[in-house]
């Protein structure tokens, strides 16, 4: 869950539609709106539900990103695990935001990257992922160290655990040793 003054810095404030200007398609009200949902988006940490088709279609032409062919695509691409997110987010803060805003997002694309460098969110994503790979490996660890360096001597044997009595060696007697004559009369 991310940390409530990321989020906080992600949505707050809101974003106004006096800060874009229009393009032939889209008002600065739905660049303002596109602008909030992605934020708000992020803020929740990417939930698969608020994934809509919509949002995708806008969201794959902006910052550089290809569309990955489709919406389930592009979420399994960037979204379903700490390092997808991290990836999403170097790219997007890596983009230079290129274009006249008279005919591209490129105005909210500025005024979003600056808000998500502002945020922390990729580097409390960084650290998480630190985490996660620690406690992975460290499971890990323990499961080969249980395999290949098992406890010499138990410490207690358990109640459905049987005791079994070491095996008593067996002497197998001596052939019989044949006698001779000289052993009768000696």
């Amino acid at each position: 869950m991310i940390p409530a003054a990321i989020a906080k810095a992600l949505r707050l404030p809101a974003l106004e539609a006096d800060l874009f200007q229009p393009t032939q398609w889209d008002s600065p009200a739905d660049k303002a709106a596109f602008g909030n949902a992605l934020l708000r988006f992020l803020a929740e940490d990417c939930p698969k539900e608020k994934f809509k088709k919509p949002f995708y279609q806008r969201l794959s032409n902006c910052f550089g990103h290809i569309a990955h062919y489709n919406v389930h695509g592009f979420y399994e691409t960037f979204f379903t695990s700490t390092a997808d997110k991290i990836e999403f987010l170097q790219q997007t803060l890596g983009y230079p935001c290129w274009g006249d805003p008279a005919h591209t997002f490129s105005d909210l694309e500025r005024v979003v990257v600056h808000r998500i460098a502002q945020s922390g969110l990729l580097d409390w994503h960084k650290r998480t992922l630190t985490i996660e790979t620690e406690t992975r490996e460290k499971a890990m660890l323990a499961r080969l160290k249980a395999k290949y360096e098992p406890d010499p001597l138990p410490s207690k044997p358990s109640a459905s655990t049987p005791i079994v009595p070491a095996p008593i060696p067996v002497s197998t007697p001596a052939p019989p040793q044949q006698t001779t004559l000289f052993d009768l009369f000696s």
